[in-house]
């Protein structure tokens, strides 16, 4: 991943504020957290390529603790500034990085490699917010086989979560939209894939982005 890496930071290097950010929370978060947290106050959240989501404060401020993974410096530390955080940085030689942690120890975002985490990191989530991550792997400029990366980022979620976590995956809907039995074929028969269906462009952020709107899925582990 060193070559998509490469171009995701130098994004940020060059606007501190991407045209794809979006400002704000999430509304659609909102709309599915009790579902994604179970109804509980204090559960382990995952949030995979978070970027600086204000969600991930959102949801901290709510109690809950939240782990990302972000290859660019530069949106952790402008999510820490926009949150008004401290926060401590330490090497995480697993995924070639660091380690931002809050003050309190709400928040661990690990600066590396998505493709280097794993459960020998962090594990026994009870919820993971995909805001558009597994989009990434669909629009990268890698040689390699897109199916194969799709299939390993599938398998880190995999290897992370609780019996019970609810996994909620974010598309952006396009004509090479992925459909509900493409993320089956993913996951596997021994999960169930919800298509929750389809939503319009939520955010000012995204009028000029050629697209129709968003695609929410829900991912659980068959009882």
């Amino acid at each position: 991943m060193d070559e998509e890496n490469t171009k995701w930071t130098k994004e940020w290097e060059a606007s501190s504020s991407p045209g794809w950010a979006m400002k704000g929370i999430n509304p659609y978060i909102k709309k599915y957290k009790d579902d994604l947290t179970k109804g509980m106050d204090c559960v382990k959240l995952f949030f995979p390529m978070c970027g600086d989501v204000e969600d991930m404060f959102w949801l901290s401020e709510l109690g809950h603790d939240i782990v990302g993974v972000e290859i660019s410096a530069i949106a952790i530390q402008k999510f820490f500034k926009d949150s008004n955080l401290e926060y401590e940085v330490t090497p995480c030689e697993e995924i070639k990085g660091s380690l931002y942690t809050s003050k309190t120890g709400k928040i661990r975002i690990y600066c590396g490699d998505f493709f280097l985490f794993g459960a020998s990191i962090e594990c026994n989530f009870d919820g993971i917010w995909d805001r558009g991550a597994f989009n990434i792997l669909d629009n990268c400029d890698l040689k390699k086989d897109k199916r194969n990366l799709k299939k390993e980022y599938i398998n880190i979620l995999k290897s992370v979560m609780k019996q019970d976590c609810h996994v909620f995956i974010e598309l952006v809907v396009s004509d090479s939209t992925t459909k509900a039995d493409d993320i089956q074929s993913f996951f596997g028969e021994d999960y169930l894939v919800e298509d929750f269906g389809l939503v319009e462009k939520y955010a000012p952020e995204y009028d000029s982005i050629p697209f129709k709107g968003f695609q929410f899925f829900r991912v659980s582990k068959n009882n």
